[in-house]
Formats: C-alpha cells, structure tokens, sequence
C-alpha cells in the first residue's frame, strides 16, 4: 500500500540524515521529494543517497526541487506539484515561519526541529514560542492541521522522556535537568557542530531558565556544574537557554525548575571567549566600509562547514534528562538518556552523531505521522503527544534509549565506559532491553 508522499526541506547535516532514513523507510511513504535552495549541490546529495540504496539512475528512490524556503508562496507551490501530505522542515529556523504558512495553507502536516528565528535579532525575552508559531495554533486548530514543534533530540526527545516519566514513573516531578555532552573529537581547532550563524548566537546569548517556578537571566557560562554520565564519565556542563524550556515550562506547570546544560571543552571556551569578547558572535549588523555585515557571518566564512567534520569525528555522544519527583509519596530519580558513535553514524549515512541524532526522532515522527498515530489535527510541542509509540519506534529507525534509576541525592552512580548502574532496577533494564537500547 503506498503511503502518503513526503517532503523535505534542508539540505545541511540534518537533512542528509533525514533523507537517507527516508529511503531507509521508503516502503512506508509514496513519493520521497527533497528541497533545498542550491539545485546543483542537492542533486550530487541526493545522488549519493540513491547510490548507497541501490536505486537505477531512471528510477530514483528520492527526488530533488529547487526551492527558497524563506517564499512561502514557492513552499506551497512546491507542496502542490508535489502531492506532499507530510514536509519535514529541516532547514534553518529563519525558513519556518514561512514553511508554516504554506502548511497551513495547503493542509499539509508540518513538522520542524527547533524555534522559529529572524536575522540579526538576539536575546528575545520569553516565551520565544509566542512569537511566531503559538498565535497559528487557532488557525490550525480550525482547519485541523497537524504541527508538530520541536522534534530533534534537544528539543524534541527529551521533551518526549520528561513525558515518559510523567506518565509510567512520577505522580509529581519536582525538577528536570536536560544534559547535552558531545565528548566526540572532529579534529579541527575550532568548528560548530552544526550552522555557526544559529550555534553562535545560541551558546552566547543571556541565559533564560526556569527556576522557582518563574523565568530566571544569568549571564553565558556564568553556572556550571560537573557530572558523570554514562560511557563518557565526567563532564562539565553549562547552564543555557534552549527552546525546550520555553515550552516544557508551560507544558509541566507544577515543575518548579527546569534547566538545559550543555558540555563544552576547555579549549572551546578559550576560544569562544576571544570571539565574543571581540564581538565576533554577534549576529547584529555592523558598518564595514560602507556594507552592512553581521560578524558571525564572517566567522561562518571563516569556519569550518559543520558537513565536512563528519568523515573524521571520533567518540560519542549522550543526551539524556535527569527527572527528580516522587512516585506514591518516595522520593524518586530517573535518567532517561541515549548514545550515539560518531564513527558509526558516519559509516551509515555519511553525517556525524549530532546531525543523527536530529535526524532519526524526525524519521521516527514522520513514521509515525505517516501512519496516523500521530496526528492531533492542531499545533503541538511534541511533548503533549503520547510518548509511547514513538520510544517504542525509535531504536528501530536507529537511536537507542535507556531509563535508569538513581539515588535521589546528586550523585553520579557511573564510571567511564559503564552504561546502567548495577544497582538499576530490573524493571529500568527490561525496559531499555524490550525497546533495543544498549
């Protein structure tokens, strides 16, 4: 039985993941169309995509269209000549807005991986989500039109654990701590993992979290703390701003505290700290001899393309929420977390461990959009679907997961290299066992 025809938009890291699962899954869609603004660059992707599947060249598995994602206008007509009934927007947050009004226009279902963004704008006060994609919740509503907001790993399956553990685990969950380590090696001085102009801009803002039940502002890398996680041991992770927060915080109003961290090296915060010192991360136009330039663009220039560190990245990665709460009135701990290799990953598909672990949790919704289990006909954040079928899904399009139960103080029962804690309870076992988790 054909499925319904697919679209995707975005041709960097991500994209190539997407597109590969796609083909990976092609039994389960009609036609699989991949977009992107740069015809020639996507054709020689696509090209490799068909390749490693074995599609003959007069019967590809996936096609190419040109289009500007930024023109609505030409979104929708690429939605219509092409039939899509789902579009997987895995382009730039600074193509969702428009991407989103063509959804809405022609019906299709929308799906993308973080916030929407608008150039040269920075530290946008709370809730990020009320400015451009909650006020369309009413008019998807009405036409019943399925959005699906935030689903990567960081936002997306982490907001999906957090309501894993809401529903199987925790009457009442007191703090979520979010953890994002890359302990991989790309062996470049200095790089970003994915678009230097979003990443910058990111890791340099004034920090937004949710403490006390209210939004708190500290400065950048002004909090750490020092953990140890599962096979990359200890690691020193930075309290951020992310965009799961600014819907977890709306979506878990009894959650008093609600924190991102992230992992950076010693040499990267050398480095990042010369260029923001000298303003270089700004994405705030400046006069240069009478033009207009932003400088993280000629960072970006200057930098390495986030695609090309994927042939030589070495280590692994572990994403993973650290939920505290009580469950029949004992206090109780879980860490709900995922690995990914990046050599592995690389020899699959050809892209890095954080591009993969983007890509898979969109394939794994798009299955599950494609089918009908995941379709609530209005705009949601993903962690308002039921978490089930999708954590049940995932390892088989590629991304394993594991739930383990700790001590409720703040200690770290894992040495480098262990996964599960000996101590975890078998039920925390079985379950990773039954859902293919390592």
């Amino acid at each position: 039985m054909t499925g319904p025809n697919l679209l995707i938009i975005g041709a960097g890291g991500v994209g190539d993941v997407v597109a590969n699962k796609a083909v990976q899954f092609r039994d389960r869609f009609g036609t699989i169309t991949w977009s992107a603004r740069t015809a020639e660059k996507l054709a020689a992707k696509a090209a490799k995509v068909n390749a490693r599947y074995g599609a003959t060249e007069g019967k590809p598995f996936i096609t190419t269209e040109a289009v500007d994602a930024r023109d609505s206008a030409a979104v929708k007509k690429l939605i219509e000549s092409t039939g899509a009934s789902i579009v997987l927007n895995v382009a730039s947050p600074y193509c969702n807005e428009a991407i989103l009004h063509a959804c809405l226009e022609t019906g299709a279902k929308y799906l993308d991986t973080a916030l929407a963004e608008h150039e040269f704008t920075i530290d946008i006060p709370p809730n990020w989500y009320e400015r451009i994609e909650w006020p369309l919740r009413p008019e998807f509503k009405a036409k019943g039109v399925t959005a699906l907001l935030g689903m990567g790993f960081d936002p997306g399956v982490v907001n999906i654990f957090c309501a894993w553990a809401r529903k199987h685990h925790l009457d009442q969950i007191d703090s979520i701590d979010i953890i994002d380590v890359n302990a991989g090696n790309h062996g470049k001085y200095f790089a970003t993992n994915f678009d230097p102009d979003v990443n910058l801009r990111e890791v340099t803002e004034e920090v937004i979290t949710w403490d006390e039940g209210e939004w708190k502002f500290i400065p950048h890398h002004s909090v750490w703390q020092d953990v140890t996680l599962p096979i990359v041991g200890e690691q020193r992770v930075y309290s951020m701003g992310h965009d799961e927060l600014q819907s977890l915080a709306v979506n878990f109003p009894d959650t008093p505290r609600i924190s991102f961290w992230m992992g950076f090296g010693e040499h990267y915060m050398k480095v990042l700290e010369v260029l923001d010192t000298l303003g270089l991360t700004s994405s705030v136009p400046v006069e240069v001899d009478g033009a207009m330039v932003a400088p993280n663009r000629l960072v970006k220039a200057l930098l390495p393309d986030p695609a090309s560190l994927a042939e030589n990245y070495m280590g692994k990665i572990v994403i993973g929420v650290d939920v505290r709460g009580r469950k029949d009135g004992e206090d109780k701990r879980l860490f709900i977390w995922s690995t990914l290799d990046h050599k592995e990953n690389y020899e699959e598909v050809g892209a890095q461990s954080i591009s993969y672990s983007t890509g898979v949790p969109v394939m794994t919704a798009a299955l599950l959009m494609a089918d009908g289990t995941w379709d609530p006909k209005t705009m949601v954040n993903v962690e308002e679907m039921d978490p089930d079928p999708f954590l049940a899904l995932m390892p088989d399009v590629g991304c394993p997961w594991q739930a383990d139960e700790l001590p409720t103080d703040d200690t770290w029962p894992y040495a480098e290299g262990q996964s599960a804690s000996a101590s975890a309870p078998l039920s925390a076992q079985k379950a990773a066992t039954d859902r293919g988790a390592t």
